[in-house]
């Protein structure tokens, strides 16, 4: 008979995200810290006070409990030469990255045999059946889509009609009166319904706030608030066709595009088609 020997990572880095910039460092932290790990914790420049209060947090928990506190460390990094000096060495055992797929596969470039945990982008959509309660539907769409102006991996970035709910007009015009009363602002705001993004958009976002594909109209063109780019209008993309630009990617932003597909089938195959899990 064999005996299994547990044998802990020594060193877990984590990499997590500016959009959950307290949660996903939180469970990264307290899920190497359980499995017997110390923590080097590298936050996104976003977001760097939020990890230190969690930092805090943790480290102030492990002394009150005869643990070194030290088992948990901050490291503040530029996101070039530094942030890949940490991530690539060879003492660290684990890295954990929520963030893009393509920092994912950055990050194995730099040491392909490195042990990486990664939860990376999204597509997500939600499919929209002639079943559907219409007043549930919309209402899970829109909160869905533009709640944290969509800038999460599991926002509603596409919805998915099918049959007879793509041509019901209480559909499509309760989702336009829906989102046409969101208002755009900062956080500190009372009156704000829908807050600013985290940073001007990127590429791909400002093609998606921007740009349409052959077929494609507005519903609603989104509109650029304010001068930094940070306030945008919610915006709403009709007739996104299967294998399209904006089918495919991720936008992370406060767009939503609509597909129209004849039976449920067909939308679980759109829905599964875009490369994300």
């Amino acid at each position: 008979s064999y005996a299994a020997n547990f044998q802990p990572h020594r060193v877990t880095v984590i990499t997590p995200p500016w959009n959950f910039p307290v949660a996903i460092p939180t469970g990264g932290i307290a899920a190497a810290l359980a499995a017997g790990s110390a923590v080097i914790i590298k936050p996104a420049p976003q977001v760097v006070h939020c990890a230190a209060v969690v930092v805090d947090a943790f480290r102030a928990g492990l002394a009150a409990h005869g643990h070194d506190p030290d088992l948990v460390q901050l490291l503040f990094t530029d996101e070039g030469e530094a942030g890949k000096a940490l991530i690539s060495s060879e003492k660290v055992d684990a890295v954990i990255l929520t963030g893009a797929s393509e920092t994912g596969a950055l990050f194995r470039s730099w040491r392909p045999e490195m042990n990486l945990f990664a939860e990376t982008s999204g597509k997500n959509a939600l499919v929209i059946t002639p079943a559907a309660d219409p007043d549930l539907a919309i209402a899970d769409l829109y909160n869905s889509a533009f709640g944290h102006s969509g800038q999460k991996c599991s926002a509603a970035s596409l919805v998915i009609f099918v049959g007879a709910a793509g041509r019901s007009q209480r559909l499509r015009t309760q989702l336009i009166d829906a989102v046409r009363t969101l208002n755009v602002g900062p956080g500190y705001d009372i009156t704000t319904t829908m807050n600013g993004l985290c940073e001007p958009p990127s590429k791909k976002l400002l093609r998606g706030l921007s740009e349409l594909e052959p077929g494609e109209s507005w519903l609603l063109k989104p509109k650029k608030l304010n001068e930094e780019g940070t306030l945008w209008s919610p915006g709403i993309r009709d007739n996104v066709a299967p294998g399209s630009w904006y089918h495919l990617n991720e936008c992370f932003g406060p767009v939503l595009g609509i597909m129209y597909a004849d039976t449920r089938e067909q939308a679980v195959e759109w829905q599964n088609a875009t490369g994300f899990g």
